[in-house]
């Protein structure tokens, strides 16, 4: 991507460290190997748990895609989809931060809404998660949904397989999502 204003931008976020919690980063790394199969006007990054410091990247987008692990009550590796902010306010209310020094998600589309660096549209896609344990693997559940995941993205933005390590992944640093709609 060449850094001006257009394209869509992809964000994995979550902490990589805690088991499932680290499925948009999974995600952005498995986007990342398919070396060409995204079109040059989509852009994929590793927000990681630093979403806050994305604001500017969001600004400069009409479309970001937000994958996260979302709390939702379904079962382990359901997959959903959110497309309007206020269908995630109700749920992400009570989501807490990991430490006084980070920001709920929502608290994060919060901020960026009042500074004016939210994108003409933005989603959400994540999957309820199994494990939010220590570790660096996702459970088996979530292994399937990332799979779904990068699927329904390379459909959704065009893209196809194959091989290799993109050069569009940029590493930044979380959040947590709850929502309605589910995709599978």
């Amino acid at each position: 991507m060449d850094g001006g204003r257009g394209g869509v931008l992809v964000v994995g976020v979550g902490n990589v460290l805690m088991g499932d919690e680290g499925l948009g980063v999974h995600v952005a790394r498995a986007l990342a190997a398919l070396d060409g199969a995204l079109p040059p006007e989509v852009e994929v990054l590793e927000g990681g748990t630093a979403l806050f410091d994305l604001g500017r990247e969001f600004a400069r987008r009409p479309h970001v895609i937000l994958v996260d692990a979302i709390r939702a009550g379904g079962a382990p590796g359901t997959v959903y989809r959110v497309e309007e902010l206020g269908d995630l306010a109700g749920a992400l209310d009570d989501a807490q931060p990991v430490s006084l020094h980070q920001w709920s998600l929502m608290d994060t589309l919060r901020a960026f809404e009042q500074l004016g660096l939210m994108p003409v549209r933005l989603s959400v896609i994540g999957a309820e998660p199994e494990c939010l344990e220590p570790g660096t693997t996702l459970s088996p559940a979530l292994e399937r949904a990332k799979e779904r995941i990068v699927a329904l993205l390379l459909e959704e933005l065009g893209g196809r397989s194959g091989t290799g390590v993109a050069s569009g992944v940029r590493d930044r640093g979380g959040g947590e999502a709850q929502a309605r709609g589910t995709v599978e």
